[in-house]
Protein backbone atom coordinates (compact mmCIF):
# COMPACT_ATOMS: atom_id res chain seq x y z
CA UNK A 1 0.00 0.00 0.00
CA UNK A 2 1.31 3.47 -0.85
CA UNK A 3 0.68 6.76 1.00
CA UNK A 4 -0.48 9.17 -1.74
CA UNK A 5 1.41 12.44 -2.14
CA UNK A 6 -1.52 14.86 -2.22
CA UNK A 7 -4.61 14.65 0.00
CA UNK A 8 -8.04 15.91 -1.15
CA UNK A 9 -8.86 16.93 2.45
CA UNK A 10 -11.34 14.08 2.73
CA UNK A 11 -12.61 13.69 6.28
CA UNK A 12 -13.24 10.10 7.23
CA UNK A 13 -14.56 11.06 10.67
CA UNK A 14 -14.10 7.59 12.13
CA UNK A 15 -15.35 7.30 15.69
CA UNK A 16 -13.07 4.84 17.41
CA UNK A 17 -15.90 3.16 19.27
CA UNK A 18 -17.51 2.32 15.96
CA UNK A 19 -14.41 0.67 14.47
CA UNK A 20 -14.71 -3.14 14.39
CA UNK A 21 -12.53 -4.91 16.95
CA UNK A 22 -10.67 -6.74 14.18
CA UNK A 23 -9.66 -3.41 12.62
CA UNK A 24 -8.48 -2.07 15.97
CA UNK A 25 -6.31 -5.18 16.49
CA UNK A 26 -4.74 -4.99 13.03
CA UNK A 27 -0.97 -4.40 13.07
CA UNK A 28 0.18 -1.84 10.51
CA UNK A 29 3.77 -0.97 9.62
CA UNK A 30 4.48 2.39 7.99
CA UNK A 31 7.80 2.08 6.17
CA UNK A 32 10.27 4.19 4.25
CA UNK A 33 9.38 7.56 5.78
CA UNK A 34 11.61 10.06 7.47
CA UNK A 35 10.38 9.91 11.07
CA UNK A 36 10.64 12.91 13.39
CA UNK A 37 9.79 11.40 16.81
CA UNK A 38 9.93 14.76 18.72
CA UNK A 39 12.44 15.15 21.50
CA UNK A 40 14.72 12.65 19.75
CA UNK A 41 16.87 12.50 16.59
CA UNK A 42 15.26 11.99 13.19
CA UNK A 43 15.10 8.47 11.79
CA UNK A 44 15.86 8.25 8.09
CA UNK A 45 14.11 5.48 6.17
CA UNK A 46 12.23 4.63 9.36
CA UNK A 47 9.55 2.16 10.34
CA UNK A 48 6.56 2.85 12.61
CA UNK A 49 4.52 -0.15 13.75
CA UNK A 50 1.11 0.44 15.35
CA UNK A 51 -1.60 -1.84 16.65
CA UNK A 52 -4.35 -1.82 19.23
CA UNK A 53 -4.28 1.99 19.20
CA UNK A 54 -0.68 2.07 20.47
CA UNK A 55 2.80 2.36 19.00
CA UNK A 56 4.28 -1.13 18.96
CA UNK A 57 7.71 -0.36 17.52
CA UNK A 58 9.70 2.47 15.97
CA UNK A 59 13.13 2.47 14.43
CA UNK A 60 15.22 2.08 11.31
CA UNK A 61 14.42 -0.15 8.37
CA UNK A 62 16.23 -3.03 10.08
CA UNK A 63 13.64 -3.51 12.84
CA UNK A 64 11.49 -6.64 12.38
CA UNK A 65 7.94 -6.21 11.10
CA UNK A 66 5.40 -8.57 12.72
CA UNK A 67 4.11 -11.40 10.58
CA UNK A 68 0.75 -10.57 9.05
CA UNK A 69 1.15 -6.81 9.45
CA UNK A 70 -0.24 -4.55 6.75
CA UNK A 71 2.63 -2.58 5.23
CA UNK A 72 2.15 1.00 4.07
CA UNK A 73 4.91 2.45 1.89
CA UNK A 74 5.61 6.04 2.90
CA UNK A 75 8.82 6.60 0.97
CA UNK A 76 9.54 10.29 0.44
CA UNK A 77 7.15 11.37 3.16
CA UNK A 78 7.58 12.44 6.80
CA UNK A 79 5.91 11.08 9.92
CA UNK A 80 5.56 13.14 13.11
CA UNK A 81 3.55 12.85 16.30
CA UNK A 82 0.13 14.42 16.17
CA UNK A 83 0.45 18.15 16.88
CA UNK A 84 -0.77 19.58 20.18
CA UNK A 85 -2.24 23.08 20.45
CA UNK A 86 -1.82 24.27 24.03
CA UNK A 87 -4.17 27.24 23.59
CA UNK A 88 -6.99 26.33 21.23
CA UNK A 89 -10.14 28.25 20.38
CA UNK A 90 -13.26 26.24 19.67
CA UNK A 91 -16.02 27.73 17.50
CA UNK A 92 -18.54 28.07 20.32
CA UNK A 93 -19.89 31.59 20.68
CA UNK A 94 -18.11 33.75 23.25
CA UNK A 95 -21.46 33.99 25.03
CA UNK A 96 -21.32 30.23 25.59
CA UNK A 97 -17.66 30.22 26.62
CA UNK A 98 -18.00 33.06 29.14
CA UNK A 99 -20.26 32.73 32.18
CA UNK A 100 -20.78 36.44 32.73
CA UNK A 101 -23.23 36.25 35.60
CA UNK A 102 -20.12 36.82 37.74
CA UNK A 103 -16.60 38.05 37.05
CA UNK A 104 -14.92 35.21 38.95
CA UNK A 105 -16.09 31.71 38.03
CA UNK A 106 -13.21 29.28 38.80
CA UNK A 107 -15.58 26.32 39.03
CA UNK A 108 -16.80 26.53 35.40
CA UNK A 109 -15.48 23.83 33.05
CA UNK A 110 -14.69 24.24 29.35
CA UNK A 111 -15.45 20.54 28.94
CA UNK A 112 -19.13 21.25 29.53
CA UNK A 113 -19.50 23.28 26.33
CA UNK A 114 -17.52 21.08 23.93
CA UNK A 115 -19.20 19.73 20.81
CA UNK A 116 -17.37 16.84 19.08
CA UNK A 117 -18.76 18.06 15.76
CA UNK A 118 -17.37 21.58 16.24
CA UNK A 119 -15.88 22.71 12.89
CA UNK A 120 -12.78 23.84 14.78
CA UNK A 121 -11.96 20.20 15.52
CA UNK A 122 -12.43 19.30 11.86
CA UNK A 123 -10.03 22.06 10.76
CA UNK A 124 -7.53 21.05 13.42
CA UNK A 125 -7.52 17.42 12.33
CA UNK A 126 -7.04 18.39 8.70
CA UNK A 127 -3.97 20.38 9.78
CA UNK A 128 -2.41 17.52 11.75
CA UNK A 129 -3.55 18.55 15.24
CA UNK A 130 -4.63 15.55 17.31
CA UNK A 131 -4.90 17.07 20.81
CA UNK A 132 -5.85 20.52 22.08
CA UNK A 133 -6.02 22.40 25.36
CA UNK A 134 -9.37 24.19 25.58
CA UNK A 135 -10.02 26.84 28.22
CA UNK A 136 -13.13 28.90 29.01
CA UNK A 137 -13.29 32.30 27.35
CA UNK A 138 -11.49 35.55 28.06
CA UNK A 139 -14.35 37.82 29.18
CA UNK A 140 -14.08 36.90 32.87
CA UNK A 141 -11.28 37.78 35.27
CA UNK A 142 -11.10 34.14 36.34
CA UNK A 143 -13.06 32.16 33.79
CA UNK A 144 -12.70 28.52 34.82
CA UNK A 145 -11.06 25.17 34.22
CA UNK A 146 -9.44 24.00 31.02
CA UNK A 147 -9.16 20.45 29.70
CA UNK A 148 -7.11 18.56 27.12
CA UNK A 149 -9.03 16.58 24.51
CA UNK A 150 -8.28 14.71 21.34
CA UNK A 151 -9.74 16.22 18.21
CA UNK A 152 -11.92 13.22 17.33
CA UNK A 153 -14.51 11.30 19.31
CA UNK A 154 -18.20 10.57 19.65
CA UNK A 155 -18.63 12.58 22.85
CA UNK A 156 -16.64 15.06 24.92
CA UNK A 157 -15.99 12.34 27.51
CA UNK A 158 -14.53 9.98 24.90
CA UNK A 159 -12.19 12.75 23.70
CA UNK A 160 -10.72 13.63 27.11
CA UNK A 161 -7.02 13.22 27.72
CA UNK A 162 -6.93 15.24 30.95
CA UNK A 163 -9.62 17.06 32.92
CA UNK A 164 -9.14 20.25 34.90
CA UNK A 165 -5.51 20.83 33.89
CA UNK A 166 -5.60 24.62 34.14
CA UNK A 167 -7.36 27.63 35.62
CA UNK A 168 -7.67 30.56 33.23
CA UNK A 169 -7.10 34.09 34.48
CA UNK A 170 -7.31 37.10 32.16
CA UNK A 171 -5.48 40.40 32.59
CA UNK A 172 -6.03 43.57 30.57
CA UNK A 173 -9.15 45.36 29.43
CA UNK A 174 -11.01 42.39 27.98
CA UNK A 175 -12.73 41.26 31.22
CA UNK A 176 -14.21 44.74 31.53
CA UNK A 177 -15.60 44.87 27.98
CA UNK A 178 -19.37 44.79 27.86
CA UNK A 179 -19.78 45.71 31.49
CA UNK A 180 -21.62 48.96 30.72
CA UNK A 181 -25.33 48.27 30.37
CA UNK A 182 -27.08 49.20 27.15
CA UNK A 183 -29.84 50.92 29.11
CA UNK A 184 -27.37 53.51 30.36
CA UNK A 185 -26.82 54.93 33.81
CA UNK A 186 -23.84 56.03 35.85
CA UNK A 187 -21.06 53.62 36.89
CA UNK A 188 -22.53 53.29 40.39
CA UNK A 189 -25.86 52.11 38.97
CA UNK A 190 -27.07 48.56 39.54
CA UNK A 191 -27.17 48.21 35.76
CA UNK A 192 -23.38 48.22 35.59
CA UNK A 193 -21.26 45.17 36.13
CA UNK A 194 -17.80 45.25 37.64
CA UNK A 195 -15.00 45.66 36.84
CA UNK A 196 -14.80 48.49 34.32
CA UNK A 197 -11.05 49.24 34.56
CA UNK A 198 -7.71 47.42 34.74
CA UNK A 199 -7.62 48.28 38.44
CA UNK A 200 -10.94 46.56 38.89
CA UNK A 201 -9.81 43.50 36.93
CA UNK A 202 -6.74 43.04 39.11
CA UNK A 203 -8.67 43.63 42.31
CA UNK A 204 -11.29 41.03 41.35
CA UNK A 205 -8.52 38.45 40.94
CA UNK A 206 -6.74 39.55 44.11
CA UNK A 207 -9.95 39.51 46.17
CA UNK A 208 -10.70 35.96 45.04
CA UNK A 209 -7.25 34.70 46.01
CA UNK A 210 -7.41 36.55 49.35
CA UNK A 211 -10.60 34.66 50.16
CA UNK A 212 -9.03 31.33 49.23
CA UNK A 213 -5.87 32.14 51.18
CA UNK A 214 -7.86 33.06 54.27
CA UNK A 215 -9.80 29.80 54.15
CA UNK A 216 -6.56 27.85 53.82
CA UNK A 217 -5.10 29.63 56.84
CA UNK A 218 -8.10 28.64 58.98
CA UNK A 219 -7.36 24.99 58.35
CA UNK A 220 -10.92 23.77 58.79
CA UNK A 221 -13.14 23.01 55.82
CA UNK A 222 -16.40 24.99 55.93
CA UNK A 223 -19.63 22.99 56.29
CA UNK A 224 -20.66 24.00 52.75
CA UNK A 225 -17.48 24.52 50.69
CA UNK A 226 -17.64 27.11 47.93
CA UNK A 227 -16.77 25.34 44.63
CA UNK A 228 -14.88 28.35 43.29
CA UNK A 229 -12.86 28.80 46.47
CA UNK A 230 -11.98 25.11 46.42
CA UNK A 231 -10.51 25.51 42.91
CA UNK A 232 -8.50 28.57 43.96
CA UNK A 233 -7.19 26.70 47.00
CA UNK A 234 -5.83 24.02 44.68
CA UNK A 235 -3.96 26.72 42.75
CA UNK A 236 -2.46 28.14 45.96
CA UNK A 237 -1.46 24.64 47.08
CA UNK A 238 0.35 23.97 43.82
CA UNK A 239 -2.11 21.29 42.73
CA UNK A 240 -3.42 23.24 39.74
CA UNK A 241 -1.59 25.56 37.37
CA UNK A 242 -2.90 29.03 36.55
CA UNK A 243 -2.80 30.06 32.89
CA UNK A 244 -2.88 33.85 32.74
CA UNK A 245 -3.87 35.38 29.42
CA UNK A 246 -1.80 38.56 29.20
CA UNK A 247 -0.86 40.02 25.83
CA UNK A 248 0.62 43.45 26.45
CA UNK A 249 3.79 44.28 28.38
CA UNK A 250 1.78 45.95 31.15
CA UNK A 251 -0.48 42.93 31.59
CA UNK A 252 2.35 40.40 31.51
CA UNK A 253 4.02 42.35 34.35
CA UNK A 254 0.76 42.28 36.30
CA UNK A 255 0.40 38.52 35.75
CA UNK A 256 3.91 37.92 37.11
CA UNK A 257 3.31 40.24 40.04
CA UNK A 258 0.06 38.53 41.07
CA UNK A 259 1.62 35.08 40.85
CA UNK A 260 4.53 36.24 43.00
CA UNK A 261 2.24 37.92 45.51
CA UNK A 262 0.18 34.79 46.16
CA UNK A 263 2.90 32.24 45.46
CA UNK A 264 1.15 30.25 42.75
CA UNK A 265 2.63 28.86 39.53
CA UNK A 266 1.47 30.52 36.35
CA UNK A 267 1.88 30.11 32.61
CA UNK A 268 1.69 33.28 30.53
CA UNK A 269 -0.79 32.71 27.71
CA UNK A 270 -0.79 34.60 24.39
CA UNK A 271 2.20 36.68 25.50
CA UNK A 272 2.55 38.84 22.39
CA UNK A 273 4.77 41.39 24.16
CA UNK A 274 7.08 38.80 25.70
CA UNK A 275 9.99 40.26 23.73
CA UNK A 276 9.90 43.31 26.03
CA UNK A 277 10.23 41.17 29.18
CA UNK A 278 12.66 38.38 28.34
CA UNK A 279 14.77 38.83 31.48
CA UNK A 280 11.74 39.11 33.77
CA UNK A 281 10.21 35.96 32.30
CA UNK A 282 13.50 34.10 32.64
CA UNK A 283 13.82 35.22 36.26
CA UNK A 284 10.27 34.16 37.09
CA UNK A 285 10.89 30.71 35.53
CA UNK A 286 7.52 30.70 33.79
CA UNK A 287 6.46 28.99 30.59
CA UNK A 288 5.19 31.17 27.76
CA UNK A 289 2.38 30.19 25.40
CA UNK A 290 3.46 32.03 22.29
CA UNK A 291 0.34 32.84 20.33
CA UNK A 292 0.57 32.93 16.52
CA UNK A 293 4.23 33.72 15.67
CA UNK A 294 3.03 34.75 12.21
CA UNK A 295 1.01 37.65 13.60
CA UNK A 296 1.94 41.20 12.70
CA UNK A 297 -0.86 42.53 14.87
CA UNK A 298 -3.25 41.23 17.51
CA UNK A 299 -6.75 41.15 16.06
CA UNK A 300 -10.00 40.45 17.85
CA UNK A 301 -11.43 41.56 21.16
CA UNK A 302 -9.77 44.61 22.73
CA UNK A 303 -7.22 44.67 19.91
CA UNK A 304 -4.77 42.81 22.09
CA UNK A 305 -4.58 45.75 24.51
CA UNK A 306 -2.08 47.43 22.22
CA UNK A 307 0.33 44.48 22.18
CA UNK A 308 3.06 44.65 19.54
CA UNK A 309 3.95 41.15 18.20
CA UNK A 310 7.48 40.60 16.91
CA UNK A 311 8.86 37.78 14.81
CA UNK A 312 12.01 37.82 16.95
CA UNK A 313 10.14 36.78 20.12
CA UNK A 314 10.65 33.02 19.73
CA UNK A 315 14.44 33.22 19.16
CA UNK A 316 14.79 35.71 22.02
CA UNK A 317 12.98 33.33 24.37
CA UNK A 318 15.13 30.45 23.16
CA UNK A 319 18.32 32.45 23.65
CA UNK A 320 17.43 33.13 27.30
CA UNK A 321 16.22 29.54 27.86
CA UNK A 322 12.69 30.70 28.63
CA UNK A 323 10.49 27.64 28.07
CA UNK A 324 7.81 28.25 25.48
CA UNK A 325 5.34 26.42 23.28
CA UNK A 326 3.75 27.59 20.04
CA UNK A 327 -0.03 27.94 19.88
CA UNK A 328 -2.70 29.44 17.66
CA UNK A 329 -3.93 31.37 20.71
CA UNK A 330 -6.81 33.81 20.70
CA UNK A 331 -5.85 35.69 17.54
CA UNK A 332 -8.53 35.03 14.87
CA UNK A 333 -5.90 35.66 12.19
CA UNK A 334 -3.68 32.78 13.36
CA UNK A 335 -2.65 30.23 10.76
CA UNK A 336 -2.77 26.46 11.19
CA UNK A 337 -0.53 25.32 14.04
CA UNK A 338 2.04 23.72 11.73
CA UNK A 339 2.32 27.00 9.81
CA UNK A 340 2.87 28.90 13.06
CA UNK A 341 5.72 26.50 13.88
CA UNK A 342 7.08 27.12 10.37
CA UNK A 343 7.07 30.90 10.96
CA UNK A 344 8.90 30.45 14.28
CA UNK A 345 11.58 28.41 12.50
CA UNK A 346 11.88 31.01 9.75
CA UNK A 347 12.25 33.68 12.43
CA UNK A 348 15.34 31.98 13.82
CA UNK A 349 14.72 28.96 16.04
CA UNK A 350 15.95 25.50 15.07
CA UNK A 351 13.42 23.44 13.09
CA UNK A 352 13.64 20.63 15.67
CA UNK A 353 12.79 23.11 18.43
CA UNK A 354 9.86 24.46 16.41
CA UNK A 355 8.48 20.94 16.01
CA UNK A 356 9.05 20.15 19.69
CA UNK A 357 7.14 23.35 20.56
CA UNK A 358 3.98 21.90 19.00
CA UNK A 359 4.43 18.28 20.13
CA UNK A 360 6.43 17.06 23.12
CA UNK A 361 6.82 20.41 24.93
CA UNK A 362 3.08 21.19 25.18
CA UNK A 363 2.50 17.53 26.12
CA UNK A 364 4.92 17.89 29.05
CA UNK A 365 3.44 21.21 30.08
CA UNK A 366 -0.07 19.75 30.14
CA UNK A 367 0.99 16.52 31.86
CA UNK A 368 -0.03 14.25 28.98
CA UNK A 369 3.42 13.27 27.70
CA UNK A 370 2.98 9.74 29.03
CA UNK A 371 0.45 9.15 26.25
CA UNK A 372 1.07 11.65 23.44
CA UNK A 373 3.49 14.27 22.16
CA UNK A 374 6.19 11.99 20.79
CA UNK A 375 6.52 8.73 18.91
CA UNK A 376 7.64 6.06 21.38
CA UNK A 377 6.70 2.48 22.14
CA UNK A 378 3.59 2.23 24.31
CA UNK A 379 2.26 5.70 23.55
CA UNK A 380 -1.05 6.37 21.80
CA UNK A 381 -0.76 5.94 18.04
CA UNK A 382 -1.48 9.60 17.31
CA UNK A 383 0.63 10.54 14.29
CA UNK A 384 0.62 12.45 11.01
CA UNK A 385 1.98 11.45 7.63
CA UNK A 386 3.11 14.59 5.76
CA UNK A 387 3.79 14.89 2.05
CA UNK A 388 7.21 16.34 2.92
CA UNK A 389 8.89 18.01 5.90
CA UNK A 390 6.00 19.58 7.89
CA UNK A 391 7.81 22.93 8.13
CA UNK A 392 7.99 23.16 4.36
CA UNK A 393 5.34 25.66 3.15
CA UNK A 394 4.18 23.09 0.57
CA UNK A 395 3.65 20.33 3.15
CA UNK A 396 0.19 18.81 3.49
CA UNK A 397 -1.15 16.28 5.96
CA UNK A 398 -1.59 13.14 3.85
CA UNK A 399 -3.09 11.17 6.73
CA UNK A 400 -3.87 11.90 10.38
CA UNK A 401 -4.31 9.08 12.88
CA UNK A 402 -5.73 9.14 16.40
CA UNK A 403 -5.38 5.96 18.45
CA UNK A 404 -4.17 4.27 15.28
CA UNK A 405 -7.31 5.05 13.27
CA UNK A 406 -7.38 7.42 10.30
CA UNK A 407 -9.44 10.52 11.07
CA UNK A 408 -8.36 12.34 7.92
CA UNK A 409 -6.88 10.56 4.96
CA UNK A 410 -6.77 10.28 1.20
CA UNK A 411 -5.86 6.61 1.20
Amino acid sequence: MRCPPFPPALMLGLALAAVPAAAQDQITAYTGARILPAGAPAIENGVLVVGGGKIQAIGSASIPIPTGAVTVDCAGQTITPGLIDASFQIDASYTDLNEQSEEVTPQMRALDCLDPEDPAFVRAREAGVTAVHVMPGTRNVISGLGCVVKTAGQSPTSMVLARDVSLRLVMGSEPSIGNRAIRGGSPDSIYYRRPTTRMGVVWAAREAFYAAKEELSLGNAPPQPDPGIEVLKRVLQGQLKAYTTARSEQDIRTALRLAGEFGYETVIDDAQDAHYLIDELAGAKVTVLLGAPSAERVAGTAGGDGADPRGATAPLLAEKSVPFVITTGTNPEALDLVREAMFAARNGIAPAQALDAVTILPARLLGIDGRVGSLAVGKDADFVIWSTDPLNPAATAVAVHIDGQAVQSSR
